[in-house]
């Protein structure tokens, strides 16, 4: 009898034990992934209490802030967003129903509280949860610059303006665009738009870079010691490559004694896809990977999940750089399933801008407290060296030659030196216009990408003039 006892007694003990384990398994180290779901009540309730921080831009504009309302349990926060329309997909949207987006997500430990002592003081009921304001390095006159000129277009796009030189990102645009003020109540009428309002084309959308991709090109060439900028070509104005033959842009022909530098200032394919032969599938690859191809840029203060990788796709498959037995003539000219964000080409002008060194671009600068201290600083960060700082000042050269005298005219700023590349990808429905370049030239403050879709005009005729009005807003002027 005894030896049943104690038996049951043990079975007791360790069923206590289990349970115990279980509990602490949910309550520590399963707490907030049980408090984020969205279907926990008690998670509903207790977002709805958090002062979350405000998020603003680099020159003070309140993007997002909570205010207090009165409800039959004592007083609950409402986000509001009094800028709703200036950069949505970069703040994104917190919503105890729908989660949460962009800054507010990657943020969201500082926004909602969620760091140093606050948690601890939130569960002894000694003080209300706020949460820490977070500055962004967006500014509100090159965001708003940027929203117009892809709104003028009436087309799907996107933007991205950086500074080169320390990797913060100072305008993400992208059309259609939406506003956060409508999405508590319209979310269903929002998604349902045409051309998917809700996707950040900026860094979430790959399109064919076109022409804009002979900056890599000519880097690896100029690198590789296969060309200068001197170098001469004759062009005839087609080639045959793999059986089937590349041409220039209108079918145009150049002639005898082109230099490099004129085939980038006037896009000639049949060059850079000379150039893409001689370099090869591994150098060529090699170069691709020093500019971030194939490797997912991180954006201090965006979620990975809405950050996708530049580089070559086969469907949904990310394809190796550098493979053997790719058509490496028309990867040199932006082809051959060669897809590209915005990020990624707006890094690719940051990167010659910046003497060939690519800075980790960020969204964040820092996060106050709501007593004034700071919890959180970005600090600049480098990822890549594309090129020696040598070949970056002659890629520099060359890319201001597209602007002055070549497809790239439209880019020009009064006054200041302007570098760049124009390209233009024709797809299924229409071109995919493009534009990457930086200002002044001779001392970059600002590198920008653009990219205009569906469209019947050039990358020169469209997406050139946006870049420009964006760079001049950067830069201070009317």
């Amino acid at each position: 009898m005894n030896r049943s006892i104690h038996r049951l007694y043990g079975a007791v003990i360790v069923a206590f034990a289990i349970l115990a384990a279980f509990l602490a398994w949910w309550q520590i180290v399963r707490a907030s992934d049980l408090g984020d779901r969205a279907d926990n009540p008690y998670s509903f309730e207790r977002e709805r209490k958090v002062d979350r921080g405000r998020i603003i831009t680099a020159d003070g504009t309140v993007l997002a802030r909570s205010v207090p309302v009165k409800s039959g349990t004592g007083t609950v926060y409402r986000r509001v967003y009094p800028n709703g329309t200036l950069a949505p997909h970069v703040v994104g949207y917190a919503t105890p129903e729908l989660g949460r987006t962009g800054v507010e997500a990657a943020m969201n430990t500082y926004l909602g509280g969620s760091y140093g002592a606050q948690p601890l003081l939130e569960r002894l009921n000694l003080d209300t949860k706020q949460g820490a304001d977070v500055q962004l390095s967006l500014r509100k006159r090159v965001q708003e610059a940027a929203n117009a000129g892809l709104a003028a277009t009436g087309k799907p796009g996107a933007v991205v303006a950086m500074n080169p030189k320390s990797g913060a990102i100072l305008a993400m645009a992208s059309n259609p665009g939406f506003d956060l003020r409508q999405v508590a109540d319209g979310f269903g009428s929002i998604s349902s738009r045409p051309n998917a309002p809700l996707l950040n084309r900026a860094t979430q959308s790959r399109q064919p870079p076109g022409s804009t991709f002979k900056v890599v090109t000519a880097t690896a060439a100029i690198d590789a010691g296969i060309a200068t900028p001197e170098s001469t070509y004759d062009d005839t104005g087609s080639i045959t490559i793999n059986g089937q033959p590349i041409t220039n842009f209108g079918h145009e022909v150049f002639g005898p004694g082109v230099t490099l530098t004129a085939a980038l200032t006037h896009s000639v394919n049949t060059i850079f896809a000379g150039l893409g032969q001689e370099l090869g599938p591994h150098r060529l690859g090699e170069a691709m990977t020093r500019f971030g191809f194939g490797l997912r840029p991180e954006v201090e203060g965006l979620p990975a999940s809405q950050v996708v990788t530049s580089g070559r796709f086969q469907g949904a498959t990310l394809l190796p750089n550098g493979e053997q037995g790719i058509d490496a003539a028309r990867i040199a000219i932006g082809q051959e399933r060669l897809l590209a964000t915005p990020l990624q080409m707006a890094m690719v002008a940051s990167a010659v801008a910046n003497g060939g060194v690519i800075q980790r671009p960020y969204v964040v600068v820092r996060v106050r407290s709501r007593s004034g201290d700071i919890v959180r600083q970005t600090r600049p960060e480098t990822l890549y060296r594309a090129m020696p700082a040598d070949v970056a000042g002659q890629i520099s050269d060359m890319m201001r030659s597209v602007v002055e005298e070549g497809t790239g005219t439209a880019a020009a700023l009064s006054g200041l030196s302007v570098a760049g590349k124009t390209g233009t990808a024709e797809v299924p429905g229409g071109n995919m216009a493009w534009f990457i370049g930086f200002a002044p030239a001779n001392d970059p403050t600002v590198a920008v990408a653009v990219r205009v879709e569906d469209t019947t005009a050039t990358g020169g005729a469209v997406a050139a003039p946006i870049a420009a009005q964006v760079m001049r807003a950067a830069l201070g002027g009317s």
